[in-house]
């Protein structure tokens, strides 16, 4: 039994089109969505129509950019292209673009039409966005569709008290501590000569036994010695090296690699030093800068001249602290322009973990690839059909992305991580079980693969579609 339902509102109708669950019960859920239907009268004189990935796609993008305006937060979004996608405009305006897609073409196809740019005024979004609020709270159209909301990643968040407020009370106890250093150096040495018992004073001493001289290879430990000191203002590490480690090889290796590439992007304009800058640098399971130490004299003298200050996460004052685990690097600016990233100690109980795959090796750079653009655009589509396949629900809340070689006849041949997350969650994608022409000696031809949070599978060549 066909039914319609609708959710109309001044400035946007949504009708929804399918067949119903019960044919004697017209209030029954939908049990096929057959279309679905969005007029937005005064914005457009077009209807935006589509299928169940269409309202999926628009209920997401409505969502996300209605919590964005709501929170003020900025959301970074997932690289690839949606059917459907929000974007702020000029002044009050925000676009609703829509990407015009053939039927039974993926998403990133190069054959898509020209995106359809909506222009949407404030009234008119919100009116968009109370019609997929209705939608989502009405159980008996598609119980199924709930809006996915995800916590923004606290590297995204501004601190709510400004940097220069936040080391106001650390500056001035550092200049109060100068100032006591400065007015002690000027205070004469006491003098003091030890008593001694007469007895004892009266026994002669031989050389090498007074209990007053000291080795001279003793020297008094100094405030440098201390392993948990800090390295300006790097972060409270004497805290952090009692929390849990990371042990897991796969994490560490990944966890690094990353690191480096933040690293190395931030201080591509900074000015090269004199010699290696060395610190000890403490980063969490997602990647956050939790703190740094100095390792040599010349660290600290050109710490500002690096990144590290900059992409140190700073704790809100009063926050509880969070326990997590951790992983420590030594990490080199050197003078040639290069980052180098090395874990403090081999982690000895490093295995993969359970339900996780360790990261490939890096494929090897091509050395005889596929240049035929018919033939590329038909191992597109022969890789994504082959991993829809197999595709099952992830458990990841980010997007996991790929490179995924492929030899001229269709066979994986290597596929690598790469961010994080996509090492860490390989196994849970039909990736590994796709390899079967690892010694392939054809010509081949590599694709990105992107598994989005929402479930979306997005494949395209990795040089870009052919002419």
């Amino acid at each position: 039994m066909t039914v319609q339902r609708q959710y109309t509102l001044p400035h946007c109708n949504l009708v929804l089109e399918g067949m119903s669950a019960n044919a004697n019960d017209p209030l029954s859920p939908l049990a096929v969505l057959m279309n679905a239907e969005c007029r937005l009268p005064g914005a457009t004189d077009a209807s935006l129509t589509g299928g169940r990935e269409f309202l999926d796609s628009l209920v997401a993008a409505v969502s996300r950019y209605g919590q964005q305006l709501l929170s003020g937060v900025p959301y970074p979004t997932a690289g690839g292209a949606a059917v459907v996608e929000m974007k702020p405009g000029d002044g009050p305006y925000h676009h609703l673009i829509v990407h015009q897609q053939p039927l039974g073409e993926p998403v990133s196809d190069v054959n898509a039409q020209a995106p359809l740019d909506v222009r949407l005024t404030t009234v008119q979004f919100y009116d968009l966005m109370e019609a997929v609020d209705q939608l989502l709270a009405d159980s008996q159209t598609l119980p199924d569709l709930t809006a996915q909301f995800q916590a923004v990643s606290r590297r995204l968040v501004q601190p709510t008290e400004p940097l220069a407020q936040r080391a106001a009370p650390a500056a001035l106890g550092a200049a109060a501590l100068v100032a006591a250093g400065l007015a002690l150096f000027f205070v004469p040495i006491p003098e003091f000569e030890p008593t001694r018992p007469e007895a004892e004073s009266s026994a002669p001493t031989e050389s090498g036994t007074n209990p007053l001289e000291t080795n001279p290879g003793d020297t008094p430990a100094t405030a440098g010695d201390n392993p948990a000191e800090l390295g300006a203002g790097g972060g409270d590490l004497s805290a952090l090296d009692n929390a849990p480690p990371i042990t897991d090889a796969a994490a560490i290796a990944l966890l690094s690699a990353d690191l480096t590439d933040r690293l190395q992007a931030a201080w591509a304009d900074a000015p090269r030093p004199s010699d290696d800058l060395a610190y000890r640098v403490v980063v969490s399971e997602d990647g956050d800068i939790l703190g740094y130490k100095y390792e040599n004299d010349l660290a600290l003298a050109e710490v500002d001249n690096t990144p590290l200050p900059q992409l140190t996460f700073v704790p809100v004052a009063g926050a509880a602290p969070v326990r997590e685990r951790v992983a420590q690097f030594i990490t080199t600016f050197t003078p040639e322009g290069d980052v180098v990233v090395e874990p403090t100690a081999p982690a000895t109980t490093a295995r993969a973990s359970a339900g996780r795959a360790s990261a490939p090796a890096g494929l090897p750079p091509l050395s005889d690839q596929v240049t035929d653009g018919d033939r590329i655009r038909a191992l597109n589509r022969t890789l994504y059909d082959s991993i829809v396949a197999d595709l099952e629900p992830l458990s990841a809340n980010e997007a996991l992305r790929f490179r995924v070689r492929l030899s001229e006849a269709g066979e994986v041949v290597g596929y690598e991580p790469i961010n994080a997350a996509a090492g860490l969650l390989a196994a849970e994608t039909p990736l590994p079980g796709l390899v079967t022409a690892t010694n392939s000696t054809a010509s081949q031809v590599d694709f990105q693969v992107v598994f989005t949070e929402r479930g979306v599978l997005e494949v395209s060549p990795w040089d870009g579609w052919p002419q």
